[in-house]
């Protein structure tokens, strides 16, 4: 009952300043993408398809409050890859499958849109890295440090829905981890920073205790990133010295002897590093087959078996457990040059920011936030090696944000120049 109670209110509030303008519309969506309130309520819920409805208001709302919409030559890309997998699934020996797929993808596409045309000053952004971070903290943060405190190295395979299995997991919760490091850092009130510190730890712990490989890999990259990018190198090995000491030194032996498979796949009792790399091949194959269009979108499952050259030794209807391998076989050698060419716009947009900034010291504390972007896309980037998460609506959601925070950099980057001519004048005209 109080939890149908709590949700019932937050989408009250949510629905109410919806009203108010397309920009809490928009974080109303993204509460209810995360949150998934569906699987909170004690009630069936499902068919008021809330979603569908938010975004579709949320389109509108945008439309009729005549906002200037954006174009360039980073949204033309994201716009070609979308319409590249509109033909792959219109082709696609799966259509029927492959077309209940797309259009949540169109979805998540839509809304990464409005996320760069929506957020456009600082205080806007930091919003909804707020929302994104407090709508998943039930499932993230609260299990994280449950399990710390009652059964310490305990694997966790609750699922999430938002996510999905464990790997999928470990990857959005480590995502979240450089969020909740920023918002920590850039908080005027005390209590926000502990409560932003408290939040990552759990985050982190929950991450771990998938007892996901390929998550372990991208904790380490994300550690070796946000301690390249930081200016204060000192502050944030001490702060990485003080989780390591809270999260890694609970974990039992069974967490590190299933890491050591990492780099002993041969010993992998379970033959799932071997079988990736199976899987891996069968991607290869079904894109020398399709080189244009691949099998489709969201089809590499159900073309398995016809690709597959072991003939039944790992199973049938096999996942292709590989974000960029995924894209290749589904979407062929175009659609992976799309992909790639998209993520690495994401990144020039974090450059791009970080050089501005290096100019103007009025947009110093903006730094903070590209290091937390390009922490949190690298943890894709190796994460997303050994999992399909490619087209998980987080990762495009992240996406959009590099966009948004390079227009609002860029945006302050030329107005500065005035506001420092400004006062002079001022005071040239209070003398005359």
């Amino acid at each position: 009952m109080l939890r149908t109670i709590f949700v019932l209110l937050v989408a009250t509030v949510g629905a109410y300043y919806s009203l108010q303008g397309p920009f809490y519309a928009l974080l109303f969506y993204i509460w209810n993408a995360y949150f998934r309130p569906e699987d909170w309520v004690w009630i069936d819920i499902s068919g008021l398809r809330l979603s569908l409805v938010i975004g579709i208001y949320l389109v509108f709302a945008t439309l009729s409050a005549g906002k200037r919409l954006v174009l360039n030559n980073g949204i033309i890309l994201i716009l070609l890859f979308l319409f590249h997998t509109l033909l792959s699934t219109l082709f696609s020996e799966h259509f029927d499958y492959s077309w209940i797929y797309w259009k949540d993808f169109l979805k998540s596409t839509i809304i990464t849109y409005l996320i760069i045309v929506l957020v456009d000053d600082l205080a806007k952004f930091r919003l909804v890295l707020l929302v994104m971070v407090l709508s998943l903290c039930l499932d993230g943060a609260k299990q994280g440090w449950f399990y710390l405190l009652t059964s310490p190295g305990g694997s966790n395979n609750n699922l999430i829905a938002f996510l999905g299995d464990n790997n999928a997991i470990a990857v959005g919760m480590l995502m979240l981890v450089p969020i909740c490091a920023v918002l920590a850092q850039t908080t005027q009130h005390k209590w926000g920073r502990r409560f932003y510190w408290f939040l990552l730890v759990g985050y982190l712990y929950r991450a771990l205790t998938t007892y996901s490989r390929g998550g372990f890999l991208a904790c380490i990259a994300m550690g070796g990133a946000y301690l390249l990018r930081t200016r204060h190198k000192f502050r944030a090995l001490f702060g990485m010295g003080m989780i390591v000491a809270i999260v890694l030194l609970v974990l039992p032996d069974a967490f590190w002897a299933r890491m050591q498979t990492i780099h002993t796949y041969e010993e992998d009792k379970d033959h799932s590093a071997l079988g990736r790399l199976h899987f891996w091949a069968v991607a290869g194959e079904m894109a020398k087959a399709n080189p244009l269009l691949g099998v489709g979108y969201m089809g590499y499952n159900l073309s398995y078996d016809d690709y597959d050259f072991s003939h039944g030794m790992y199973s049938r209807g096999r996942s292709v457990h590989s974000s960029y391998f995924g894209v290749l076989a589904e979407l062929g050698y175009l659609g992976i040059i799309l992909y790639g060419a998209v993520f690495l716009r994401s990144f020039y947009n974090c450059y791009r920011a970080r050089r501005f900034i290096s100019t103007n010291p009025q947009l110093s504390e903006k730094e903070k936030y590209v290091a937390a972007l390009e922490a949190s896309l690298i943890v894709f980037v190796v994460g997303g090696t050994f999992l399909p998460m490619q087209y998980n609506e987080m990762l495009w959601h992240y996406i959009g944000l590099t966009f948004a925070l390079e227009n609002i950099v860029t945006r302050h980057h030329a107005e500065a120049p005035m506001s420092r001519v400004v006062p002079h004048l001022q005071k040239l005209k209070a003398i005359s």
